[in-house]
């Protein structure tokens, strides 16, 4: 149970299907919801098979790896917008003493990360419906706080960051990662006459906002702590159809994982930027 965790007037008690919270506000996002509540009804393959086709599991793997050697034994950690809960599939073998809290706004979402997570639901793992700009949990709840492409689809991300300010213990640490703004890609997507938006509504689905520096600065202005930069997804480039290495058995995807480390120097070449700052 996480209750204790959960502020004491918001509604957010456990419902029938497994979920915390039944009453969600979406305000300038409810496009992108009705376009993810049918992008979800639409699967045809494994959930692992259908993640392989938007992010790098072998990348991310090692990004949770790292991520994980910072919180301390029996921590709790926040995943904003977890969406299908797959970073937290092996986390009863890694790290079975910490518990991760799921938030996402759309409840389809958790439902499947319900069916991937399996028994770890609502023992290690708990699933909430609740938006980023208004999380109802405890100031201070956190050790680690992790996200990963959902603040660049946030209109409203001073809010968001407010919150994972408040939400995060001191000495706790947020990882924020989300699409790279690159002037090569842009340059590329200009040649194969396709859309590169930098920053606005992408076609008719959702707002999104490419990772740049002003969201640095304005991480660094609410946590008043040095922020550090990760660039990951070297080779995956499912933009281009070419969703290499994608796959969780993937050598290519070690490789590229493998080539996060020297991210920095591969830049422009790089889909993901993060953020990493310690509260």
């Amino acid at each position: 149970m996480i209750d204790f965790l959960l502020n004491e007037n918001d509604n957010q008690l456990l419902s029938e299907d497994g979920i915390y919270g039944n009453q969600i506000e979406y305000g300038d996002q409810l496009l992108e919801v009705e376009t993810r509540k049918k992008n979800n009804t639409q699967i045809k393959t494994s959930i692992l098979i259908e993640i392989s086709k938007h992010h790098s599991i072998p990348v991310m793997d090692m990004e949770i790896e790292k991520f994980l050697k910072d919180i301390p034994l029996n921590g709790y950690i926040l995943d904003v917008g977890g969406c299908w809960g797959w970073h937290w599939r092996n986390l009863r073998k890694t790290r079975p003493d910490i518990k991760v809290i799921i938030v996402d706004f759309i409840r389809s979402n958790l439902t499947i990360a319900k069916k991937l997570l399996g028994e770890s639901i609502n023992k290690n793992i708990f699933l909430v419906h609740a938006n980023a700009i208004k999380l109802p949990f405890k100031n201070s709840s956190f050790d680690g706080l992790w996200s990963v492409q959902t603040t660049q689809h946030i209109p409203q991300i001073d809010i968001a960051y407010q919150e994972f300010y408040r939400v995060i213990k001191v000495d706790g640490f947020l990882a924020d990662y989300n699409l790279n703004h690159s002037n090569l890609q842009m340059f590329i997507h200009k040649l194969l006459g396709k859309s590169y938006i930098d920053e606005g509504q992408l076609e008719n689905y959702f707002f999104l906002r490419r990772s740049k520096n002003s969201s640095k600065s304005l991480l660094f202005k609410i946590f008043k702590q040095e922020v550090f930069t990760r660039y990951t997804e070297i080779i995956f480039s499912p933009e281009y159809k070419l969703p290499l290495g994608g796959k969780d058995s993937s050598l290519l995807g070690k490789i590229d994982s493998f080539l996060s480390e020297f991210g920095y120097f591969l830049r422009l070449f790089a889909r993901q930027r993060s953020f990493h700052v310690k509260k």
